[in-house]
């Protein structure tokens, strides 16, 4: 608990001393994280990478069809048998 009221009189001793000397208090820009832009960011992202894994799914499924037919070609499977 000594710290905690150290560092609150500390922060008031510096707005004191900022204050007496005349300047203006503005807020930085960048001391603020937009949740709501990151957030959205994040869901534009996830969705493109789930088009992207169903994309690479669906390119799978053809390549190993593909080889499985090439692989009863080879071994006489795939012949029509009257």
């Amino acid at each position: 608990m000594a710290t905690s009221y150290a560092d609150s009189s500390q922060a008031r001793e510096w707005d004191r001393r900022y204050d007496a000397w005349g300047r203006e208090k503005k807020s930085q820009v960048q001391e603020f994280h937009d949740y709501e832009a990151d957030a959205a960011k994040r869901a534009m992202l996830l969705d493109e990478k789930r088009v992207r894994d169903l994309a690479e799914r669906k390119a799978s499924a053809k390549r190993i069809a593909a080889a499985v037919e090439q692989i009863g070609d080879f071994f006489g499977y795939n012949e029509v048998r009257p």
